[in-house]
Formats: C-alpha cells, sequence, structure tokens
C-alpha cells in the first residue's frame, strides 16, 4: 500500500537554503519610512487661491491678496428678525437683528455704494432670488 502524500512536500524535501525559497516566494518591496525631518512636497497654488487664515474667537478672517473675509460664526444658528440699513451724514451702519434680541452692528466709514442682494446657495452654487436698488452713503448720494 502507497504511503499517503499530502499535497504539498515536506519542508525538507525543498531545502532550507534561501536562493531555493526565493524562486517560488513572491518578492515583497521594502518598507519605505517617511523622512519625519523633510516635509511632503505639496502642490503650489496659484496666487489668488493661497492664503492666510487667522481665529480671533470663534470669527475667522481669511486673507487673500487684494481681498479679506469675515466670517462671524458667533452668530451662526441665530434666526435673523430682520435687517435694516441706517445712513445719515457722516454715521452709516448695518444692522443684523435677531429674535433673541441680539444684533450684529456693522459701522461703515463714510463713502460707499452698497449692492444688495438676496440667494440661494443650497446647491453650492450662487443662484440670485432677489435684487434691491443701490443704497449710496449720503456723501455719494447724486441730487437732482
Amino acid at each position: 500500500m502507497a504511503g499517503i502524500q499530502g499535497k504539498y512536500s515536506s519542508s525538507r524535501a525543498q531545502g532550507s537554503g534561501r536562493s531555493v525559497h526565493a524562486s517560488t516566494k513572491t518578492q515583497s518591496s521594502p518598507r519605505k519610512h517617511p523622512n519625519p525631518k523633510k516635509p511632503k512636497k505639496r502642490e503650489r497654488l496659484p496666487a489668488s487661491l493661497r492664503f492666510t487664515e487667522t481665529k480671533r474667537g470663534k470669527t475667522t478672517v481669511r486673507r487673500y491678496s487684494g481681498r479679506t473675509f469675515y466670517r462671524f460664526e458667533e452668530v451662526q444658528g441665530k434666526l435673523v428678525d430682520f435687517v435694516e440699513i441706517f445712513t445719515a451724514g457722516e454715521h452709516h451702519a448695518i444692522d443684523v437683528r435677531f429674535q433673541d434680541k441680539t444684533a450684529l452692528h456693522f459701522i461703515i466709514d463714510p463713502g460707499f455704494i452698497m449692492e444688495t442682494e438676496l440667494a440661494d446657495w443650497k446647491t453650492g452654487n450662487w443662484r440670485p432670488i432677489k435684487r434691491w436698488p443701490l443704497i449710496h452713503s449720503e456723501t455719494h448720494r447724486i441730487t437732482r
């Protein structure tokens, strides 16, 4: 009666030398550990898209070349009661009044023309809903 042989030969039959296994095993590449001292190379953004960001409490200021954005996250989630624009002589202001009886008040130096629009951002794209007539500061009003 013949002896039962397994599907694979015994390890002794294959030999114990490394060269024997090298031809049957797949080669694995050595692990490359990133050098912690060398920073990753980042893609260069165009100058118009580069910005610096500063946090002042919950307010975020993003500065791009030639423009600045201010985000007032302190008012996030508040329900707006109304928005009022005040212009008289050398004093100009915008009040955003909330239902909890608080307000976000912007005082503007003289000499402006304000363009006001209501827009929908639900799709991620600007979709104008309503546009109001231009608002001129008292110092820039055209007398007729």
